[in-house]
């Protein structure tokens, strides 16, 4: 089998749900509206596989808390969980498909070559080492004999697996203009073709590495299965039937629980009456105690006003009484003594207030009416608290015989109930708690699975290897050679696509890069043809991997194919292109966009019919609608914004449409 990654499923695990969008073998679509997330979802794949970083959307991270990848390198199955907040944390790498991570320990890798200390080294190796690939250091200038040297990464490898949006098309695409990068990845592209000058040697060295690799896994492997073997330790079949046994007990016992629950609710008619008077007669009891309350307060108010009455009769009476014992005052006129004449004496009693006994009376019979009308309103009173007394007596008397009742009931109905759910949910307790013992008993076995895993996976590698060295010292090829293969490919893509003049096609000796007309990538005016060119040369390298070894995991991801090419293009993108150019090569013609998405179904299934594991994932606006009717079994995520025809608004497909 050639060196492969087969991306199964990407998983991002949310706090109100879990976001996945499956993969397969050949060619996956993912196309829809602008800003629904299309491009984050090779954005999270290629964070999975090492990016130092990625840019989350806002809807993002309100939704989502860590991802992970599920994925085969080498037909090996594993999940990579990364925290995507916290880019520096350990890769988490776990044995197994993604819903079984729980019975695995994982291997902890660091994603930066600044951190030495991460527990199982460093995530760039591991994926080189399982994908059988040689670890290297490459030269930073080349030509120079003294030149530095730099260590490979699989990030560097990547660059010929992955363009995002902005390089597709770009004059960024490969760094190429930036020399001291695109020389760089120069001599990466020779790494993956075996052509470096130290190629063989390294190599043999490679070689002689993971045999001695695997010579200490496989001591590991033979030391750890005497400990489990010296301890009696049960077998890792043993388990899992322990385990299987275990779960119908935990199944029954809920099964049980969950009847015993439905009949006692079934069972409780007569305890929900009972509970239903009880707690009516306590709300009787409360108003009538209420009543009683505000009954005896008018009462007291009206006894007050009373008084008051009372008083003022007793008053009057007293004025009335005053006056027939004192009299009317007389006023009579006594002659002059010396002229004889009458003189009226001044009546005193201006000055005080003096009341006609006749008002007096008639107000005094005013307050015995009010008096007497208060002391019929105080008897009613009187009366009604009486009565609400001897109900509320009679209400106290009701609720401690349904008390009493209610304790019957639930000691007769109840309690027993209580009792046997109480063993249930013990009994339930108990053998989870032993799932739980087994379930780490089996991750010791499953560890000692992986190591065994593990030495198969070198053992692999070396015959790998083995193989490659020969073919090298057999015919290594040359630079000229392997440009001269790429060159074939590339100009049977460009056939195939239509562009007008068809000629001086070449990958160029100097930069790796696209020639078309014997014009460099980099002086090609028309983005359309710079969009055809980019995607021509990353498929010519996938179609060489295909046929050839070459150290290329056969997995290509392309963020917007039809970048420059008549569809809809944002503004800074719009800057990098001349109009002009891309109507004379006629790039809005929509056969040319179809024409590409035929050729990368072409190479997928020849890829296929070689028995040689490949996968094309693409991300566009827009896809031909005669594509689209002819192979729907190749889209694997279609986004509305505004949620049409039942479509997902996005990657985050549980927010409201716009």
């Amino acid at each position: 089998m050639k060196p492969n990654i087969s991306i199964a499923s990407l998983n991002l695990i949310g706090y109100r749900k879990n976001y996945t969008i499956p993969f397969y073998p050949g060619i996956n679509i993912i196309y829809g509206d602008s800003d629904t997330g299309k491009s984050s979802v090779l954005e999270f794949i290629n964070y999975l596989l090492g990016a130092s970083n990625i840019e989350l959307a806002d809807e993002v991270k309100s939704s989502v808390e860590y991802a992970a990848l599920e994925l085969e390198i080498n037909g090996v199955k594993m999940t990579i969980k990364r925290d995507i907040y916290r880019p520096r944390e350990y890769v988490e790498v776990y044995p197994c498909e993604v819903d079984k991570c729980s019975q695995f320990f994982p291997k902890k890798y660091s994603p930066v070559f600044t951190d030495p200390h991460a527990p199982d080294g460093f995530f760039s190796d591991f994926l080189l080492d399982s994908l059988g690939f040689p670890k290297v250091k490459i030269k930073v200038s080349p030509s120079k004999a003294d030149s530095d040297v730099k260590r490979l990464s699989f990030r560097n490898i990547f660059k010929y697996v992955y363009v995002n949006q902005d390089d597709v098309g770009s004059k960024s695409f490969l760094e190429l203009n930036n020399p001291v990068f695109a020389t760089r990845n120069r001599e990466v592209l020779k790494y993956m073709f075996n052509v470096l000058d130290s190629s063989i040697a390294e190599l043999e060295v490679e070689i002689a590495s993971r045999t001695k690799e695997s010579k200490a896994i496989l001591s590991k492997y033979n030391s750890v299965s005497e400990f489990l073997r010296e301890t009696d330790y049960d077998s890792r079949t043993s388990i899992d039937d322990a385990i299987d046994e275990i779960d119908k007990v935990i199944a029954g016992l809920q099964v049980e629980l969950e009847r015993l629950n439905r009949t006692m609710v079934a069972n409780s008619s007569n305890h929900s009456e009972l509970k239903a008077i009880f707690n009516e007669l306590s709300l009787n009891e409360k108003s009538t105690a209420l009543s009683i309350s505000k009954t005896r307060a008018q009462i007291e108010s009206y006894s007050r006003l009373k008084n008051d009455y009372e008083n003022d009769i007793a008053k009057i009476n007293g004025i009335l009484h005053a006056q027939s014992r004192i009299g009317e005052v007389n006023h009579s006129a006594n002659p002059c003594p010396i002229c004889d004449t009458p003189i009226n004496v001044a009546s005193n009693d201006e000055a005080f207030q003096t009341s006609e006994a006749s008002s007096l009376s008639a107000e005094l019979s005013s307050i015995q009416k009010k008096k007497k009308s208060i002391q019929i309103l105080i008897d009613e009173l009187s009366f009604k608290s009486r009565e609400l007394s001897k109900d509320y007596t009679a209400i106290s008397s009701d609720i401690i015989k349904a008390r009493e009742m209610l304790d019957t009931e639930n000691e007769a109905m109840v309690t027993p109930y209580l009792t046997q759910r109480d063993s249930l949910v013990r009994e339930l307790a108990s053998r989870q708690e032993s799932r739980n013992h087994l379930v780490n008993s089996i991750k010791v076995r499953n560890q000692q699975r992986k190591i065994h895993d593990a030495y198969e996976n070198v053992l692999l590698v070396i015959r790998q290897l083995d193989e490659r060295l020969a073919e090298l010292k057999q015919s290594a090829p040359s630079v000229a050679e392997i440009l001269s293969e790429l060159s074939d490919y590339l100009k049977s893509y460009l056939k195939k696509v239509n562009i007008k003049r068809q000629e001086g096609i070449s990958v160029s000796a100097r930069s790796f890069a696209p020639v078309i007309r014997d014009r460099e990538y980099l002086n090609i005016t028309s983005g359309g043809l710079r969009t055809i060119a980019s995607v021509g040369l990353l498929i010519s390298i996938l179609e060489s991997a295909i046929d050839s070894e070459v150290n290329h995991p056969r997995l290509l991801m392309i963020d917007t194919v039809g970048k420059y090419l008549g569809k809809t293009t944002k503004q800074k993108y719009q800057d990098q292109t001349d109009a002009a150019d891309d109507a004379r090569e006629g790039i809005s013609d929509p056969l040319k966009y179809q024409n590409m998405y035929e050729y990368l179904l072409s190479v997928a299934n020849r890829a296929e019919a070689k028995e040689v594991p490949c996968q094309i994932i693409l991300v566009d606006n827009d896809v031909p609608d005669t594509f689209v009717n002819r192979y729907k079994t190749y889209i694997v995520a279609h986004y509305s914004s505004t949620g049409e025809n039942g479509l997902p608004v996005g990657l985050i497909d549980d927010i409201e449409p716009t």
